[in-house]
Protein backbone atom coordinates (compact mmCIF):
# COMPACT_ATOMS: atom_id res chain seq x y z
CA UNK A 1 0.00 0.00 0.00
CA UNK A 2 1.83 3.60 -1.11
CA UNK A 3 0.20 6.70 -0.20
CA UNK A 4 0.58 9.63 2.60
CA UNK A 5 0.55 9.10 5.96
CA UNK A 6 -3.08 9.34 7.67
CA UNK A 7 -5.13 7.09 4.67
CA UNK A 8 -5.87 4.25 7.26
CA UNK A 9 -3.39 1.68 5.93
CA UNK A 10 -2.39 0.31 9.31
CA UNK A 11 -6.30 0.51 10.33
CA UNK A 12 -7.27 -1.88 7.33
CA UNK A 13 -4.91 -4.47 8.26
CA UNK A 14 -5.77 -4.26 12.12
CA UNK A 15 -9.37 -4.66 11.23
CA UNK A 16 -8.31 -7.43 8.57
CA UNK A 17 -6.63 -9.63 11.25
CA UNK A 18 -9.59 -8.87 13.18
CA UNK A 19 -12.12 -10.02 11.47
CA UNK A 20 -9.99 -13.73 11.03
CA UNK A 21 -8.83 -13.88 14.37
CA UNK A 22 -5.65 -14.01 13.74
CA UNK A 23 -2.00 -13.01 15.39
CA UNK A 24 -0.80 -10.07 13.38
CA UNK A 25 2.91 -7.93 13.79
CA UNK A 26 3.49 -4.28 13.40
CA UNK A 27 6.64 -2.38 12.86
CA UNK A 28 7.42 0.38 11.34
CA UNK A 29 10.88 0.39 9.92
CA UNK A 30 13.83 2.97 9.65
CA UNK A 31 17.24 2.72 9.25
CA UNK A 32 17.92 2.04 12.77
CA UNK A 33 15.56 -0.85 13.67
CA UNK A 34 17.79 -3.98 14.44
CA UNK A 35 16.96 -7.62 13.74
CA UNK A 36 15.64 -7.91 17.52
CA UNK A 37 12.37 -5.67 16.77
CA UNK A 38 11.91 -8.53 14.14
CA UNK A 39 12.80 -11.59 14.99
CA UNK A 40 12.77 -11.43 18.79
CA UNK A 41 15.28 -10.80 20.87
CA UNK A 42 18.14 -12.87 22.01
CA UNK A 43 17.37 -15.54 25.09
CA UNK A 44 19.75 -14.10 27.65
CA UNK A 45 19.53 -17.52 29.57
CA UNK A 46 20.76 -19.48 27.12
CA UNK A 47 23.53 -16.88 26.41
CA UNK A 48 24.77 -17.74 30.02
CA UNK A 49 24.87 -21.23 29.20
CA UNK A 50 26.79 -20.51 25.84
CA UNK A 51 23.91 -21.06 23.20
CA UNK A 52 22.64 -18.56 20.82
CA UNK A 53 19.14 -18.47 20.86
CA UNK A 54 16.09 -16.89 20.46
CA UNK A 55 13.06 -15.80 21.35
CA UNK A 56 10.36 -15.98 18.53
CA UNK A 57 7.44 -14.99 20.53
CA UNK A 58 5.67 -11.96 19.25
CA UNK A 59 7.71 -11.42 16.65
CA UNK A 60 7.38 -11.80 12.52
CA UNK A 61 7.90 -15.55 12.70
CA UNK A 62 5.05 -16.55 14.73
CA UNK A 63 2.52 -13.86 13.42
CA UNK A 64 -0.30 -14.63 10.72
CA UNK A 65 -0.54 -11.71 9.43
CA UNK A 66 2.84 -9.08 9.25
CA UNK A 67 2.37 -5.18 8.13
CA UNK A 68 5.61 -3.36 7.79
CA UNK A 69 5.31 -0.04 7.88
CA UNK A 70 7.78 2.53 5.61
CA UNK A 71 9.39 -0.89 4.43
CA UNK A 72 11.76 0.46 2.18
CA UNK A 73 13.48 2.28 5.01
CA UNK A 74 14.85 -0.41 6.35
CA UNK A 75 18.48 -1.29 6.92
CA UNK A 76 20.13 -4.03 4.75
CA UNK A 77 19.96 -6.91 6.72
CA UNK A 78 16.85 -6.30 7.68
CA UNK A 79 15.48 -6.11 3.77
CA UNK A 80 17.77 -9.68 3.08
CA UNK A 81 15.69 -11.36 5.91
CA UNK A 82 12.20 -9.84 4.19
CA UNK A 83 13.81 -11.78 1.00
CA UNK A 84 14.08 -14.39 2.81
CA UNK A 85 10.48 -14.82 4.74
CA UNK A 86 8.75 -13.46 1.66
CA UNK A 87 10.71 -16.15 -0.71
CA UNK A 88 10.98 -19.58 1.18
CA UNK A 89 9.15 -18.12 3.94
CA UNK A 90 11.94 -19.24 6.22
CA UNK A 91 14.36 -17.39 8.31
CA UNK A 92 17.85 -17.79 8.09
CA UNK A 93 18.66 -17.12 11.58
CA UNK A 94 22.49 -17.94 12.18
CA UNK A 95 22.86 -21.75 11.62
CA UNK A 96 18.97 -22.76 12.26
CA UNK A 97 16.63 -22.48 9.42
CA UNK A 98 13.35 -21.19 11.15
CA UNK A 99 10.24 -21.72 9.35
CA UNK A 100 7.64 -18.53 9.63
CA UNK A 101 3.92 -19.01 10.50
CA UNK A 102 3.29 -15.46 8.48
CA UNK A 103 0.51 -15.99 5.79
CA UNK A 104 0.05 -12.71 4.39
CA UNK A 105 2.97 -9.73 4.46
CA UNK A 106 1.88 -6.31 3.70
CA UNK A 107 4.08 -3.44 3.01
CA UNK A 108 3.24 0.33 3.66
CA UNK A 109 5.15 3.07 2.16
CA UNK A 110 5.26 7.28 1.15
CA UNK A 111 7.01 6.60 -2.12
CA UNK A 112 8.23 3.91 -4.40
CA UNK A 113 11.70 3.06 -4.39
CA UNK A 114 13.86 4.07 -7.31
CA UNK A 115 17.07 2.69 -5.65
CA UNK A 116 18.43 -0.37 -7.82
CA UNK A 117 19.00 -2.39 -4.40
CA UNK A 118 15.23 -2.44 -3.71
CA UNK A 119 14.12 -3.84 -7.12
CA UNK A 120 13.74 -7.17 -6.13
CA UNK A 121 11.41 -6.33 -3.02
CA UNK A 122 9.77 -4.34 -4.15
CA UNK A 123 8.93 -6.95 -7.04
CA UNK A 124 7.74 -9.35 -4.14
CA UNK A 125 5.00 -7.17 -3.39
CA UNK A 126 3.10 -7.38 -6.46
CA UNK A 127 -0.37 -6.43 -5.62
CA UNK A 128 -0.59 -2.63 -5.09
CA UNK A 129 -2.95 -0.39 -4.04
CA UNK A 130 -2.25 3.21 -3.90
CA UNK A 131 -3.93 5.22 -1.10
CA UNK A 132 -4.62 9.57 -1.07
CA UNK A 133 -5.84 12.16 0.92
CA UNK A 134 -9.90 12.79 -0.11
CA UNK A 135 -10.83 15.77 -1.50
CA UNK A 136 -11.54 19.15 0.66
CA UNK A 137 -15.39 18.61 -0.92
CA UNK A 138 -15.42 15.29 0.69
CA UNK A 139 -14.31 15.97 4.19
CA UNK A 140 -17.68 15.65 5.88
CA UNK A 141 -18.41 12.01 4.63
CA UNK A 142 -15.17 11.23 5.24
CA UNK A 143 -15.54 12.32 8.89
CA UNK A 144 -18.83 10.34 9.02
CA UNK A 145 -17.41 7.21 7.55
CA UNK A 146 -14.68 7.37 9.90
CA UNK A 147 -16.78 7.42 13.02
CA UNK A 148 -18.92 4.65 11.49
CA UNK A 149 -16.03 2.26 10.53
CA UNK A 150 -14.26 2.97 13.62
CA UNK A 151 -17.38 1.62 16.06
CA UNK A 152 -17.87 -1.04 13.42
CA UNK A 153 -14.43 -2.00 14.44
CA UNK A 154 -15.27 -2.02 17.90
CA UNK A 155 -17.95 -3.75 17.76
CA UNK A 156 -16.84 -6.51 15.31
CA UNK A 157 -17.33 -9.91 17.05
CA UNK A 158 -16.86 -12.90 16.73
CA UNK A 159 -14.56 -12.99 13.94
CA UNK A 160 -16.48 -13.70 10.74
CA UNK A 161 -13.82 -16.82 9.31
CA UNK A 162 -10.56 -17.94 10.82
CA UNK A 163 -6.99 -18.59 8.92
CA UNK A 164 -8.36 -22.11 8.89
CA UNK A 165 -11.10 -21.21 6.96
CA UNK A 166 -8.39 -19.07 4.46
CA UNK A 167 -5.94 -21.37 4.19
CA UNK A 168 -8.84 -24.33 3.29
CA UNK A 169 -10.15 -21.79 0.55
CA UNK A 170 -6.83 -21.42 -0.49
CA UNK A 171 -6.22 -24.92 -1.30
CA UNK A 172 -9.61 -25.22 -3.17
CA UNK A 173 -8.22 -22.43 -5.45
CA UNK A 174 -4.42 -23.87 -5.86
CA UNK A 175 -6.01 -27.56 -7.01
CA UNK A 176 -8.35 -25.69 -9.32
CA UNK A 177 -6.10 -23.79 -11.13
CA UNK A 178 -3.65 -26.27 -11.19
CA UNK A 179 -6.11 -28.82 -12.58
CA UNK A 180 -6.77 -25.73 -14.83
CA UNK A 181 -3.81 -24.14 -15.56
CA UNK A 182 -3.23 -24.99 -19.65
CA UNK A 183 -7.15 -23.85 -20.51
CA UNK A 184 -7.06 -20.94 -18.19
CA UNK A 185 -3.01 -19.65 -19.52
CA UNK A 186 -4.84 -20.04 -23.55
CA UNK A 187 -7.51 -17.86 -21.94
CA UNK A 188 -6.06 -15.00 -20.08
CA UNK A 189 -2.50 -14.97 -21.36
CA UNK A 190 -2.96 -13.50 -24.70
CA UNK A 191 -4.82 -10.30 -22.19
CA UNK A 192 -1.20 -10.17 -19.81
CA UNK A 193 1.02 -10.12 -23.02
CA UNK A 194 -0.88 -7.31 -24.38
CA UNK A 195 -1.25 -5.57 -21.06
CA UNK A 196 2.79 -5.98 -20.28
CA UNK A 197 3.74 -4.09 -23.67
CA UNK A 198 2.62 -0.60 -22.28
CA UNK A 199 3.14 -1.88 -17.98
CA UNK A 200 5.96 -4.44 -17.35
CA UNK A 201 5.52 -7.40 -15.37
CA UNK A 202 7.82 -9.81 -13.92
CA UNK A 203 8.00 -13.58 -14.71
CA UNK A 204 7.34 -14.14 -11.58
CA UNK A 205 4.23 -12.19 -11.19
CA UNK A 206 2.75 -13.57 -14.57
CA UNK A 207 2.88 -16.59 -13.16
CA UNK A 208 0.70 -15.65 -10.06
CA UNK A 209 -2.01 -13.82 -11.86
CA UNK A 210 -3.96 -17.18 -12.41
CA UNK A 211 -4.49 -17.88 -8.79
CA UNK A 212 -5.11 -13.87 -8.39
CA UNK A 213 -7.60 -13.99 -11.03
CA UNK A 214 -9.31 -17.45 -9.57
CA UNK A 215 -9.32 -15.61 -5.60
CA UNK A 216 -10.75 -12.26 -7.73
CA UNK A 217 -13.76 -14.43 -8.95
CA UNK A 218 -14.46 -16.45 -5.74
CA UNK A 219 -14.41 -12.87 -3.55
CA UNK A 220 -17.43 -11.71 -6.16
CA UNK A 221 -19.35 -14.94 -5.22
CA UNK A 222 -18.27 -17.46 -7.56
CA UNK A 223 -17.80 -21.18 -6.30
CA UNK A 224 -15.06 -22.22 -7.80
CA UNK A 225 -15.09 -25.92 -6.40
CA UNK A 226 -18.54 -25.88 -8.04
CA UNK A 227 -18.42 -24.21 -10.93
CA UNK A 228 -16.05 -23.81 -14.09
CA UNK A 229 -14.92 -20.52 -14.74
CA UNK A 230 -15.86 -19.79 -18.18
CA UNK A 231 -13.55 -17.43 -20.93
CA UNK A 232 -15.94 -14.64 -20.07
CA UNK A 233 -15.14 -14.15 -16.63
CA UNK A 234 -11.92 -15.39 -16.87
CA UNK A 235 -11.25 -12.65 -19.27
CA UNK A 236 -12.72 -10.45 -16.82
CA UNK A 237 -11.61 -11.24 -13.89
CA UNK A 238 -7.70 -10.93 -15.49
CA UNK A 239 -9.01 -7.13 -16.60
CA UNK A 240 -9.59 -6.42 -12.60
CA UNK A 241 -6.43 -7.94 -11.73
CA UNK A 242 -4.31 -6.15 -13.85
CA UNK A 243 -5.15 -3.11 -11.61
CA UNK A 244 -3.18 -3.83 -9.00
CA UNK A 245 0.00 -4.94 -10.90
CA UNK A 246 0.91 -1.40 -11.61
CA UNK A 247 4.28 -0.47 -10.84
CA UNK A 248 3.03 3.00 -9.76
CA UNK A 249 0.01 5.53 -9.91
CA UNK A 250 1.10 7.28 -13.07
CA UNK A 251 0.18 3.86 -14.65
CA UNK A 252 -2.96 3.52 -13.70
CA UNK A 253 -4.14 5.98 -16.44
CA UNK A 254 -2.71 3.58 -18.74
CA UNK A 255 -4.24 1.33 -16.97
CA UNK A 256 -7.96 2.20 -17.19
CA UNK A 257 -7.32 2.76 -21.16
CA UNK A 258 -6.72 -0.65 -21.38
CA UNK A 259 -9.69 -1.35 -19.32
CA UNK A 260 -11.99 0.87 -21.25
CA UNK A 261 -11.04 -1.01 -24.54
CA UNK A 262 -11.57 -4.42 -23.19
CA UNK A 263 -14.93 -3.41 -21.38
CA UNK A 264 -18.32 -5.56 -22.67
CA UNK A 265 -19.51 -4.29 -25.57
CA UNK A 266 -22.74 -3.14 -24.40
CA UNK A 267 -21.06 -1.31 -21.38
CA UNK A 268 -18.52 0.41 -23.78
CA UNK A 269 -21.35 1.44 -26.34
CA UNK A 270 -23.05 2.87 -23.11
CA UNK A 271 -19.75 5.11 -22.19
CA UNK A 272 -19.96 6.16 -25.96
CA UNK A 273 -23.42 7.23 -26.12
CA UNK A 274 -22.94 9.33 -22.54
CA UNK A 275 -19.68 10.82 -24.02
CA UNK A 276 -21.11 12.10 -27.11
CA UNK A 277 -24.30 13.11 -24.87
CA UNK A 278 -21.61 15.60 -23.38
CA UNK A 279 -20.07 16.55 -26.03
CA UNK A 280 -23.51 17.60 -27.33
CA UNK A 281 -24.36 19.54 -24.95
CA UNK A 282 -21.14 21.19 -24.63
CA UNK A 283 -21.84 22.63 -27.87
CA UNK A 284 -25.35 23.35 -27.30
CA UNK A 285 -26.68 20.37 -29.23
CA UNK A 286 -29.39 19.77 -27.13
CA UNK A 287 -31.97 17.92 -29.31
CA UNK A 288 -29.29 15.01 -30.55
CA UNK A 289 -28.05 15.06 -26.79
CA UNK A 290 -31.55 14.08 -25.26
CA UNK A 291 -31.25 11.22 -28.20
CA UNK A 292 -28.46 9.94 -27.03
CA UNK A 293 -29.51 9.97 -23.67
CA UNK A 294 -32.53 8.13 -23.98
CA UNK A 295 -30.05 5.45 -26.22
CA UNK A 296 -28.72 5.23 -23.24
CA UNK A 297 -30.66 5.01 -20.33
CA UNK A 298 -32.45 2.21 -22.88
CA UNK A 299 -29.33 0.01 -23.47
CA UNK A 300 -28.63 0.76 -19.36
CA UNK A 301 -32.24 -1.04 -18.58
CA UNK A 302 -31.10 -3.74 -21.19
CA UNK A 303 -27.52 -4.22 -19.35
CA UNK A 304 -29.30 -4.87 -16.10
CA UNK A 305 -32.30 -7.22 -17.12
CA UNK A 306 -30.07 -9.82 -19.13
CA UNK A 307 -26.56 -9.29 -17.62
CA UNK A 308 -26.39 -12.52 -14.72
CA UNK A 309 -26.10 -11.01 -11.14
CA UNK A 310 -22.42 -11.84 -10.99
CA UNK A 311 -20.84 -10.34 -14.63
CA UNK A 312 -23.60 -7.41 -12.71
CA UNK A 313 -21.48 -7.13 -9.84
CA UNK A 314 -17.97 -7.51 -11.72
CA UNK A 315 -19.04 -4.45 -13.69
CA UNK A 316 -20.95 -2.50 -10.36
CA UNK A 317 -18.51 0.16 -9.71
CA UNK A 318 -18.42 1.16 -13.80
CA UNK A 319 -22.17 0.82 -13.95
CA UNK A 320 -22.39 2.88 -11.26
CA UNK A 321 -20.14 5.74 -12.44
CA UNK A 322 -22.15 5.60 -15.87
CA UNK A 323 -25.29 6.30 -14.02
CA UNK A 324 -23.99 8.85 -12.20
CA UNK A 325 -22.67 11.07 -15.44
CA UNK A 326 -26.28 9.74 -16.77
CA UNK A 327 -27.40 12.07 -14.14
CA UNK A 328 -26.05 14.57 -14.31
CA UNK A 329 -26.37 14.80 -18.44
CA UNK A 330 -30.12 14.99 -17.71
CA UNK A 331 -30.05 17.51 -14.93
CA UNK A 332 -28.15 20.02 -17.39
CA UNK A 333 -30.78 19.06 -20.30
CA UNK A 334 -33.09 20.04 -17.20
CA UNK A 335 -31.87 23.49 -16.61
CA UNK A 336 -31.03 24.15 -20.07
CA UNK A 337 -34.83 23.93 -20.02
CA UNK A 338 -35.37 26.76 -17.75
Amino acid sequence: MVGPPGTAKTTLVYALSKLLNAKWFYRQLTKFTDLEEILGPINIAKLLDGKVERIYANSIVESEFALLDEIFNASSAILNTLLSILNERVVYDGEKVVPVKTWTVFGASNRIPDEEELQALYDRFPLRVFTEWVSPDDTEPLIVKGWELRMDLERMEPPLATMDDVQAVNKIITQYVYDHIKDISKIISPIIANYVEHIPISNRTRVKVPMYVATYLMLHGIDIGRVELTPALLRVGTIKVLRYLVNNKDQLNEYNSFATVHMPEDLLRLSELLSEAKALINNEVYDEARQRIRDAKELLNQIKSKWDDVMAKLYADEIAELEELLKRLEDALTENKR
